[in-house]
C-alpha cells in the first residue's frame, strides 16, 4: 500500500443524515426505501480509471496498492468505462464480522494484515465524468453487477423492505447478530441513520463549576448544537468520565474563557466532539438560544428541544467544523 497527500477536499460529499430514534420508526415506501448497514470505518472517496483506482479520505489522504483496490480494479477493467467515481467507507473484518474504528486504524496504519481491509460502497457519483442521475436503486444495482464475485470489495449488505417485519429480521440480524455499528435508510429523497447507541456531534461552550473543577479537573461540560441561522442552541451537560488526563486536558480550554456566572464558565467554541447517549427523554425543555456576540454569547430566547439520557464525550472530532452543518439540531430525533 502507498499513501499521499492531495489537496483534494471530499467533506461536501458526506451524506447529511436525520437520526430515527429506532429502526420501527423508518416510514417505507414501496419501491423506493433501501436499507443499508451502517459500518465503524472511514469515509472516503473511490475513484477509477483505466490506469487504476485510489482511495481519499476527509483529510486529503490518498491510498493506492490495498488489496481491496487492486481487486476493484481489475473488476472494473473488463467493463467498458474509462472513469466512476463512488462513496466508501473503508473498514476492517475479522472471522466474518466488521471490526470498530480502531482496529481498522491499526491495520491501515501498518499494525495488522491488510487483506482484512474492505471496501463499502453505498454510492455512485458519476461515470466518465458525468454525474448520475437514475435512483440509488439502479445505482446499487448497477455497481453489484460490475463487481460480481468480488470479496474484498462490495456494495454494503442492503434490502429494499416492504414490512417493518422486513426491517427488523435484517437489524437483528446484521447489527444484532453481526455487529454492524447500525442501519442507514433512504427514502424519499431522506437519509435516515439508527444505532443501537446515538451520537451526535456537538461543540463545548462551557464547562461546569464542580468539586473537582478547581483542582484544575473538569468533570463536566455543557455543549450546543446550531441551528440554520448560526445560532447556538445548548443541550445540556456532558459528563468527560473519570479519566484525569482527559479532565485535565479540558480545563486548558479555561484559556479560551469569554464569560463566567456562578454555575458555568463560558468558553469559546473550539472544541467539537461526538457525545454518545442511550435515549432521549420523550419531555423536551426549554434550550437556551445562544448568539455570539464579539467574544462571549448573549441569550436571545430558549425553544424547545428534547433532552438526552445518560450523555457521554467519546471523541474529540478535529475534522468536524463549528457550522451549522456539522452541528445541526437535526441530529437531535423528534421525541
Amino acid at each position: 500500500m502507498e499513501e499521499a497527500v492531495t489537496a483534494i477536499k471530499i467533506n461536501h460529499l458526506k451524506p447529511t443524515m436525520k437520526t430515527l430514534p429506532s429502526f420501527r420508526a423508518l416510514e417505507i415506501t414501496s419501491g423506493e426505501t433501501v436499507l443499508m448497514v451502517k459500518v465503524d470505518g472511514e469515509f472516503s472517496l473511490l475513484s477509477y480509471s483505466q490506469e487504476g483506482a485510489c482511495t481519499i479520505n476527509l483529510w486529503g489522504k490518498m491510498r493506492t496498492g490495498l488489496p481491496a483496490l487492486n481487486e476493484f480494479t481489475d473488476a472494473m477493467r473488463k467493463t467498458s468505462l474509462e472513469r466512476v467515481e463512488m462513496l466508501c467507507e473503508l473498514y476492517a473484518v475479522e472471522d466474518g464480522r466488521p471490526l470498530k474504528l480502531p482496529d481498522f486504524l491499526h491495520i491501515i496504519k501498518g499494525g495488522g494484515d491488510l487483506s482484512k481491509i474492505r471496501i463499502g460502497i453505498f454510492d455512485l457519483l458519476t461515470v466518465n465524468g458525468q454525474a448520475v442521475r437514475e435512483n440509488y436503486v439502479w445505482k446499487v444495482g448497477e455497481v453489484e453487477r460490475w463487481l460480481n464475485g468480488c470479496n474484498l470489495c462490495h456494495v454494503l449488505p442492503h434490502i429494499q423492505p416492504a414490512t417493518t417485519q422486513d426491517v427488523e429480521n435484517f437489524w437483528n440480524y446484521h447489527v444484532g447478530e453481526l455487529g454492524y455499528e447500525g442501519l442507514v435508510a433512504r427514502s424519499n429523497d431522506e437519509i435516515w441513520k439508527v444505532k443501537p447507541i446515538s451520537e451526535l456531534d456537538a461543540v463545548i461552550v462551557a464547562l461546569n463549576k464542580r468539586e473537582l473543577f478547581f483542582d484544575k479537573q473538569v468533570t463536566s461540560f455543557r455543549v450546543a448544537l446550531m441551528d440554520e441561522d448560526g445560532f447556538f442552541v445548548e443541550i445540556g451537560d456532558v459528563a468527560s468520565g473519570i479519566n484525569h488526563d482527559l479532565r485535565g486536558a479540558l480545563w486548558k480550554l479555561m484559556d479560551f474563557k469569554v464569560g463566567e456566572d456562578e454555575r458555568m464558565v463560558w468558553v469559546k467554541p473550539l472544541v467539537v466532539c461526538t457525545v454518545q447517549y442511550t435515549d432521549i427523554f420523550r419531555n423536551s425543555r426549554n434550550k437556551m438560544y445562544l448568539y455570539r456576540e464579539g467574544e462571549g454569547y448573549t441569550e436571545i430566547g430558549t425553544t424547545q428541544l428534547a433532552r438526552l439520557r445518560h450523555p457521554r464525550l467519546i471523541a474529540f472530532r478535529p475534522d468536524k467544523q463549528v457550522t451549522p452543518t456539522d452541528l445541526r439540531t437535526e441530529q437531535i430525533p423528534e421525541a
